[in-house]
């Protein structure tokens, strides 16, 4: 039996968000555009010989008790697999926290798979994911490889081959709440359904679908969203977009030089001064 594992934890971005109605459990019933993109956190799993789940971690204001999403995904893969002994866990956070990028929801989900083998369980990827949906909506889709559609509460999910994607990220270091997002949307009846399939054979293609539901509400309270984007189209984005309950916007770039030379430019623009800016690519 191993006694210890690294895994990468990689982000998401939202290329669409559908919120379509409210569910009679509280819930959202939505429709959304997953891809997962080279921005990782590291996650190191050790057994050890004392009982309990520790929890270490590289960021200051990420919680190690049972507010972290990890620490609850732990608990069910320990109590499941009858282990006497306990789970150290340290956490090299890359991923902002708060910041609509799915890193908490990546975590759980590289945790349960890094338990699993740890432990030697033998549990498939189906029932890993029907786990991490008792966690969290998202952590389904850290499941699989790449991007897919999902619908329900974002559970059900579709697997999609989309092209290469090259994106430059803006975080302004502030964080939203996800719960109250949801709240304070709008619902608005669409006539019609885009067949999104259509458009996803070209970063072009994909641009032009791209529409968060939940911008709005941000938007509201937090202005410089706005900004944000413009600053991105202004640098040769092919399109700009919030991702999961924001605030980071993230922009379009067909080709991997654009990328580089949009985010040495937008580093150097005053406006970007106490904001996080990022580069990275789709993972495929």
């Amino acid at each position: 039996m191993k006694k210890t594992l690294n895994l990468p934890s990689p982000a998401k971005v939202n290329l669409r968000l559908e919120i379509l109605k409210k569910r009679e459990d509280g819930y959202h019933e939505i429709r959304t555009l997953f891809q997962k993109i080279h921005l990782c956190d590291h996650i190191q799993l050790s057994l050890k010989e004392e009982k309990g789940i520790q929890i270490t971690t590289n960021h200051s204001q990420l919680p190690v008790d049972q507010r972290n999403l990890v620490f609850r995904a732990s608990q069910i893969l320990l109590n499941r697999s009858g282990r006497q002994g306990g789970i150290s866990i340290h956490i090299d956070k890359k991923i902002p926290l708060g910041a609509g990028l799915g890193g908490g929801s990546s975590n759980a989900a590289a945790t349960l798979k890094g338990l699993n083998e740890l432990l030697e369980m033998g549990l498939s990827c189906k029932e890993m994911m029907a786990m991490g949906l008792q966690i969290g909506a998202d952590v389904p889709f850290f499941f699989l490889e790449g991007a897919a559609l999902a619908t329900g509460i974002g559970e059900r999910l579709k697997r999609v081959v989309l092209p290469q994607l090259w994106y430059v990220l803006i975080y302004p270091n502030f964080e939203v709440s996800t719960r109250w997002a949801y709240q304070n949307v709008r619902l608005t009846k669409r006539k019609f359904r885009l067949k999104i399939q259509e458009f996803l054979t070209t970063p072009e293609g994909i641009s032009g679908i791209l529409l968060n539901d939940l911008e709005e509400v941000v938007l509201r309270k937090f202005p410089q969203i706005d900004l944000m984007k413009k600053i991105l189209i202004s640098e040769g984005a092919l399109g700009s977009l919030m991702t999961g309950s924001g605030p980071t916007v993230f922009g379009i770039f067909p080709e991997r030089e654009d990328a580089i030379r949009a985010y040495r430019k937008i580093k150097r623009r005053k406006e970007a001064r106490g904001w996080t800016i990022l580069r990275t690519h789709s993972l495929t």
